[in-house]
């Protein structure tokens, strides 16, 4: 799933506006960065961007990451509150 795809099941399920990514100590998407410089990661798919950008590499045996998110529920202008979301891949 690219990031695009991830932030629009969001949108759909949970009615959540994701303006920040992370897996552990990775930054994955940071929509406040000047120049909106990680726009182009939207496109890509998470495990990817991870792989490119992590130090340790993932576990041959593992097929998920743990994301943290951020950002703002939509139509309150308010940030919200969600527990670490296990996003699993191929």
């Amino acid at each position: 799933m690219t990031l695009e795809q991830f932030f629009q099941e969001m949108k759909t399920r949970f009615n959540i506006d994701i303006t920040l990514v992370s897996a552990g100590q990775v930054a994955l998407y940071n929509g406040y960065l000047p120049g909106n410089k990680h726009a182009p990661r939207r496109e890509r798919l998470i495990e990817d961007i991870y792989r490119e950008i992590a130090i340790d590499p993932i576990p041959e045996s593992r097929r998920y990451l743990a994301l943290e998110l951020g950002g703002e529920v939509i139509g309150e202008g308010c940030d919200f509150s969600m527990p670490t979301t296990k996003y699993y891949f191929k």
